[in-house]
C-alpha cells in the first residue's frame, strides 16, 4: 500500500471511524490487524455490531478468525443494551 493512501486511511479513521469503517476492504484490514478490545474503543459495541454484517465476516480470512467474528457479533448482540432498554 502506497504510504499516502495508508496515511489518508489513518486519517479517515481518526476523523470518523464509523463512516471510514463502511468502506468493506478497510474495515476487512482492520479485522485481520487490530485485536478484538482495540476494535471496539474505536468503535463502540453498538456500531461494532452494525458493521459487522454477514457479508463482511463472510470475506475474513481464514476461516477461524471468521467463527471468531461471527461468534463475537453474536454475543454482542446478546449482551449489548438497546439505547430503549
Amino acid at each position: 500500500m502506497h504510504p499516502d493512501v495508508r496515511q489518508e486511511n489513518v486519517k479517515k479513521i481518526i476523523n470518523n471511524p464509523i463512516d471510514a469503517f463502511h468502506d468493506e476492504q478497510l474495515f476487512l484490514k482492520v479485522l485481520n490487524t487490530l485485536g478484538w478490545y482495540e476494535i471496539i474503543q474505536i468503535t463502540g459495541s453498538d456500531h461494532l455490531i452494525e458493521l459487522l454484517n454477514d457479508a463482511t465476516i463472510s470475506r475474513i480470512f481464514p476461516e477461524g478468525r471468521r467463527r471468531y467474528y461471527s461468534n463475537a457479533k453474536r454475543l454482542l448482540s446478546k449482551y449489548t443494551l438497546s439505547p430503549s432498554g
